[in-house]
């Protein structure tokens, strides 16, 4: 699977969680938030591929997975992230 399907199948996670994902271009790390109850997670467009899947899968980390379906390979990669981010 490549990077840009990865990416696309985590912003479809997010669909599913109705946490909107907005993308922007500045100099900004990107990260999640709460913006009138409305959740949020922006994601910066000058940071490759590879930097805003590993921003999304951390943000998406803080919403309960268990109650969506997820694609066994991107479960996959949520758990590695997951890993890594214990492991610091």
């Amino acid at each position: 699977m490549n990077q840009k399907t990865i990416y696309n199948q985590l912003c479809e996670v997010a669909e599913q969680l109705n946490v909107k994902v907005v993308k922007g271009k500045g100099n900004f790390k990107g990260g999640s938030c709460l913006l009138k109850k409305e959740s949020m997670i922006v994601i910066n467009y000058n940071y490759p591929f590879e930097s805003r899947i590993q921003a999304l899968a951390i943000c998406l980390l803080k919403f309960n997975l268990n109650k969506i379906k997820i694609n066994k390979e991107i479960r996959k990669l949520l758990n590695n992230v997951k890993e890594q981010i214990i492991d610091e």
